[in-house]
Formats: structure tokens, sequence, C-alpha cells
């Protein structure tokens, strides 16, 4: 393989961070020597909005100074005093260079500029043409990779930006802060050199939040990488006094040939690689992040709060608020390798009436997990046989159809990713390919190695036909959970006669598939939260975090403060522990797969702990957040509106319009208009606030048996309630007495009705 590079080979080039010299064998404070500074540009070019003058420097084609014109704050553009970078690949001979680019010329069309690049891949030989367009609008600058052309035995990769906004900690107030794993913020001062960790799966793609700040002076710098398959870029290099906080990006034009990824195969499976029949995919989205400046007025100094808001307002709405007020939860039902089914559909009807008769009814939303074929992750890609071992296909209706009058929808949960062999339905022509040819074989989950689809080609196969047959065999309930399809939003298919970027898979096979189920009234939930399903997905299974952040950050609320009001995630968990803290601060929903023994203070745990909560904080925005030493305070949209968390002393409570409804282990919250829930793990008085409204000499309480209840003894004082609780045994405090008869005449015995 012939490899070309002016400076540096191809595999052996750092992108310039301290984490990456420093492999290099360079201390940080020779990093910061090493790297030098942009000097003023010899050649400068100005555009200028009523917000922000942006000086660039014609010579290299990037950023060198932004200020903000009402307060004069000045944010420093291309820290590193380097061109740019593009990799391009020349096929015949096979080899691959990243070679410093300028511009060749410029173009300025209102306050947009175009920079003119040619990439050459050696002397001579040039690979690629394209356009760097930077265009303002106010107080936002749109990057985007515009008019490439690729020159005849020559394909143009990508294009690195490691540096498009630059901070000093000698400037006042210096910050960064990040959206990966939920939100890290750290000053300058206070942080170490590093860069943000790459994704074990996609690099340099920031798949869940790609939001990026650095802010000093009191003003605000935001990056959000718009572009799915871009990269995002934060680092900070060199040494006190002198540290520099730098933002940027990769602009992709095609995914890597020769580049490893890892294929899911397991901690020690190694990865796998492309080589010269690799093909370089086009990704098939217009490269772009924009940036957006939030400055100063009046003496008020914004934050990351303030950055986070701005990208909020631009979040779409959810899609769907079927899932606002539901406990959401799965039944493990089999697994070839279980001796004997974990629950029959008998056993989850028993399960849904227990939680429904100690619940007071509340709605529920129960997946069957391991229902097809010999149980979970079996069978696929067909759906058409459901284990006898559970109840076959008559139990699956029967269960659907009594748990209705429980105020419970029954589903599935499915998958479009894994293929078997086993399976009547395998078609290796729509197994996904790896970089290096070979079908895309993946794991053992539950006794058989699965294949990983192409989703692309499946859903212009059969793939809308099964979704048809899957809704009008089972008659899905308006709702299904497919598992893996929001997790891998950007899988890439190196088939050499049907190849897709993670893009094509991305509309043509995982978008689809949301259209087809849409098409008859089905809405369909996933696994992972990402950035590409915010908007088109109601409801995810996690969405992961928090991790160690690679600058000595502490973590902040980002991701709900941007999120709340565009999706709902959770937080799984399949063991009987419930990590409370981490779902009150990030307005985590609780997501368990529950086997068919889970006790009943499991479950209980899980709805009264965490959901009754949860119901209530997921629907208001976050408006401030504080961190006090290990104390944080998140303030919620509306008067008296906040949790509190004391991470040394693991305490939380929340309040809601002025009243405290939960803490430590117990729950005394309203639930709904008409009632409040009652729950504590340990015996012993707990107190109520009753809402705005309700008066005092109506309200009636009951305690909560599974084929029964019981008139709950209460004190009032003022309006403060005060019931005397068993551990782990629910009551419910009702508006009157008259909702509380009705609920009792009505749903008194549900384990014999």
């Amino acid at each position: 393989m012939q490899v070309v590079d002016e400076a540096l080979s191809r595999r052996a080039f750092l992108k310039l961070s301290a984490a990456g010299l420093a492999a290099a064998g360079l201390s940080s404070r020779a990093v910061a020597e090493e790297i030098g500074t942009r000097g003023a540009p010899t050649r400068p070019l100005m555009l200028r909005s009523a917000s922000v003058e942006l000086l660039l420097d014609a010579e290299d084609g990037v950023p060198f100074e932004y200020r903000l014109r009402k307060s004069g704050v000045r944010f420093a553009g291309e820290g590193l005093g380097e061109a740019l970078r593009a990799t391009v690949h020349c096929k015949e001979p096979f080899g691959f260079a990243t070679v410093t680019v300028k511009p060749k010329g410029s173009r300025v069309s209102g306050n947009a500029v175009d920079f003119l690049f040619t990439a050459m891949y050696a002397a001579n030989a040039p690979a690629a043409d394209f356009t760097l367009r930077y265009a303002l609008e106010g107080a936002t600058l749109r990057l985007t990779l515009e008019d490439v052309k690729e020159r005849e035995g020559f394909e143009f990769i990508s294009l690195v930006m490691p540096s498009i906004v630059t901070v000093h900690e000698r400037e006042e107030d210096t910050w960064l802060a990040h959206g990966d794993a939920g939100g890290d913020l750290v000053a300058l001062r206070d942080a170490k050199a590093g860069k943000l960790k790459p994704n074990t799966f996609w690099g340099e793609i920031n798949g869940i939040l790609p939001v990026i700040m650095t802010g000093h002076s009191g003003a605000v710098c935001v990056q959000e990488t718009t572009a799915f398959m871009d990269g995002t870029l934060l680092s900070i290099v060199g040494d006190a006094p002198n540290r520099r906080a730098m933002m940027g990006t990769t602009k992709v034009h095609r995914v890597d040939g020769i580049a490893c990824f890892d294929m899911n195969l397991g901690r020690e499976a190694p990865k796998s690689c492309g080589g010269k029949a690799t093909p370089n995919m086009l990704v098939e989205q217009k490269s772009a992040v924009r940036l957006d400046f939030l400055e100063p007025e009046g003496g008020t100094k914004l934050t990351w709060i303030d950055g986070a808001k701005l990208v909020r307002t631009r979040m779409p709405p959810i899609p769907n608020h079927f899932y606002d007020d539901k406990f959401i939860y799965g039944i493990r039902t089999d697994e070839p390798t279980f001796p004997k089914p974990s629950a029959t559909f008998e056993r989850a009807e028993e399960m849904i009436r227990e939680m429904h008769a100690l619940t007071d009814g509340s709605p529920q939303l129960v997946h069957v997990w391991g229902w097809q074929f010999r149980g979970k992750d079996t069978g696929y890609p067909a759906v058409n046989v459901v284990d006898e071992r559970i109840g076959g296909y008559d139990g699956m209706m029967r269960l659907m159809e009594r748990a209705k009058p429980l105020n419970t929808t029954v589903s599935l949960s499915d998958n479009y990713d894994d293929a078997y062999r086993s399976s009547p339905a395998w078609d290796e022509a729509m197994i996904a390919r790896k970089p290096d040819g070979d079908l895309w074989k993946s794991r053992n989950w539950t006794g058989e190695v699965s294949y990983i689809q192409g989703l692309a080609k499946y859903m212009e196969g059969p793939g809308v036909e099964r979704i048809r047959y899957t809704i009008e065999r089972y008659k899905l309930p308006g709702t299904i959970h497919v598992d893996v399809l929001s997790y891998f939003a950007i899988r890439n298919d190196w088939d050499p006669k049907k190849p897709a970027s993670g893009i094509r898979n991305l509309y043509e096979g995982r978008y689809r598939i949301l259209k087809e189920f849409k098409k008859h009234g089905v809405d369909v939930t996933s696994e992972g939260l990402r950035y590409p399903y915010v908007g088109k997905m109601s409801m995810c299974w996690y969405a992961g975090g928090p991790a160690p952040c690679p600058f000595g950050g502490r973590p902040v609320p980002m991701l709900p403060l941007v999120y709340r009001k565009s999706t709902t995630w959770g937080r799984a968990g399949n063991r009987g522990d419930l990590p409370l803290l981490l779902m009150m601060f990030y307005g985590e929903a609780q997501h368990s797969i529950f086997n068919g023994d889970a006790s009943i203070a499991q479950r209980l745990d899980s709805f009264y702990l965490a959901m009754v909560p949860w119901f209530r904080q997921h629907m208001l925005n976050i408006e401030d957040f504080e961190r006090t030493g290990e104390k944080t305070v998140t303030r919620l949209e509306g008067a008296g509106n906040h949790v509190d968390i004391d991470w040394e002393k693991k305490s939380y409570s929340m309040t809601l319009d002025g009243a405290e409804v939960a803490r430590d282990n117990t729950t005394f919250c309203p639930l709904g208009n008409d009632r409040i829930a009652m729950y504590s793990v340990t015996d012993g008085p707990l107190t109520a606030t009753l809402p705005a409204g309700w008066n005092p000499k109506e309200i009636a309480a009951s305690v909560l048996f599974l084929d029964r209840k019981e008139t709950a003894a209460f004190t009032l004082a003022d309006r403060k309630v005060t019931v005397q609780m068993v551990a782990r045994r629910p009551a419910m405090i009702y508006r009157t007495k008259a909702i509380a008869i009705t609920k009792t005449t009505t749903e008194a015995d549900p384990l014999r009705g």
C-alpha cells in the first residue's frame, strides 16, 4: 500500500491535541511551545452582520477572530497556527494522503464567503476540488462543505478543522462544556489537557448530543455539529497559565475505506479494517456545523445554561405524548438457554394485574421480550412463530386483550438489525458487510451467533412486508419497541454490490422503518437516545452516562436541559437497585426488563420511587442549575420547582409548586390531578402537602393490597396530611371521598376478577 503525506504518514498523523502529541512523546509544556499561535492575517477578509464581525485569514481559509459587536467581546479563531488538512485517496496506485490545503481563491456573496481549495495527492497530482463556505447571519455562523469535485482516479475523504474557535485561560472566567455522556463543565483554569474521547463505534461522531461550548467574559460560543457523520472536536492544550481550549470539527465526505472499526463483536475482538477492495462510501449528507454567539447585556454574564437554552429553542417538539404517563417495562419471557421460561403469558398477566392493583390502576406499557420462536434473539428476521413454551399465539392474544381493562397496553419487542442462519427468513443478500468484505457476523446473544442486516437494502426488499405482517398478525396496539434501531443510528454497510453509508442506512433503512409503522398508526420506541432521532422518536430506553470527563470537569444536566420536551428516555436496569440520584439529576424514567420472578418490591420501587416523580419532572424544562461543593440544585420552570442532590451524602429531594414531593427512598407526590401517591421503603409516618384547590375536609385515603383496598387513617394539620406507612405498602390520598369510593368499587379485586 502506498501512503503519501507531506509531513507524516496518514496512520501516524496525530490530530493536534495534548493527548495526541503526548502520545508522540511531547510534554504538555512542549505542546504549548510546539503548536504556536496564529499571527494577524496578511490577507484579511471580513464578514459582518448586525451581531458579529468575523475576520478570516484568507491565506489559510480559517477564522482569525470573532468580535461581538454590542459587547466588544472577542473570540479567537484558529488557534494552532496551522493550515487545514485534507485526506484524499488515489485509486491506482492505491494510496491515501493527508495533506495541507490552502485556498486558491475566494468568492464573497453578501454575508457569505466561499474559499476554493484543491487537495493535491502529491506534487502535480490534484485529487479533489472543494469549497469551504462561511455564512454569517445574525449571531450564527454556518460552515459547510460545498461543491466537492473529485478528479479522475481520486476520491476526497475528509477535511479536519481542529480549531474553529479558541479561548485562552488568561481571558476572564474562561470555561468549556460538552454534551457528551449527559454534559460536563470545567473552568479552563482548573482543566487538564486532553480531548474528547472517540466513541467506541463511531469515532469522532458524538451521537447523543453533538454540542460543545466555550465562554469567557460573560459571552458564550456554542458549536452544534448538525451533520450526523461529521466529527465533534474539543481539546485543551498547554500548561497553566497558557492553557487553550479549542472547538473544531471533521468534515466527512466519504467513509474512510482503510479505517478500522469496532463492530460490536465483544471487548476482546479485533477491529475490522478495510483494504484495497473496501469502498470509500459517499456519506450522502452535506457536511455542516454551526456556531452561535451569545453576548452579555447589562452586566449579566452568560453561562453554559444560556447556550443550552439556545440549542433547546431549535429542538423539534416530541412527536407523541403517549408515553408521558406510562409505567413502561419489559417482561423477559424466554431464552433458549433457560431450562424453563422466565415468564409465560399467564405469568405476565399476573404481573400486570399485581401492578394494576398496587398502583391504583395507573397506566402501564408492557413489552414482551423473547416471544418469538425459542425465545429472545431467535428466529430473526422471521416473526411468524410465537414461542409455544410461553403460551403460543393464542396466549399472546389473550394477554393483550385481558390487559386492556387493566389500563395496560401490551406490545412486543422486535429487532430489525439482527438475523440468524437458522431463521426461515434467512437471506444472505440482506446481511451487511464489514470493511474487509466478510459478512457482518456479530455476537452470540442467547445461543446462536447473529448477523447484522443492512437496513437500507432490507427495507428495499422484505422489510416493508414484515412490518405489515407484524402489525396485522399481532394486532399491534399503536406502539412497538424495536430494539437496537436507535442505538446504532449510524451503521455502515460495506457490501460491494449495495454499499450504504450510515446516512443511507439511516434514511432508507431506519427512518423508513419508523415511516412504515406510522403508515399503519403504530409508533416506534427503541433503545439508545441518539441525536438523529430527536423529533422522530418519542421514547428511548436509555441515554447513557455519565462518564469521566477528559478535562476533569463535573457533570451538568445539559442533555435534559436541551432535550426535555423533544423526547423522553429512561435508565435501563434489571437489578433491584435504582440509581435514583442519577435519575433525578438527568430526569430519567426507569426502564427495566423484569424476569418472571422479579419481586413485587423491586417493581413497586421502580414505579413509586422513580416513575411517579418522573411523571411530573419530565414535563418541566430546566431553567437553572447550581453546584456548591458536592451539592447541586436543578431549578425547573414554574415557581417552586427544583431537584436538590447532596452527592456526598447520597441524598435527594424533589420540590414541586413549593412543596416537597420526594426524598430519599420515599415518595409523597401528586399522581394526576386527584391522587397523591404515598410510598416508603421503611416503616414510619410520611407527610404530603395537599395541592392547591384541594379541600382538606373532602380528602380520603386508602392502603393498597393485591386483592383489596383498606381505608387508611391519617392526620391533618393545616394542609399537611400524614399517613403511617408500612414498608413498601403503597397508599393513596384522594382528592374526594367520592373518587376513593369509585376506584374501590371498580378496581378492588383485580386478582380475582
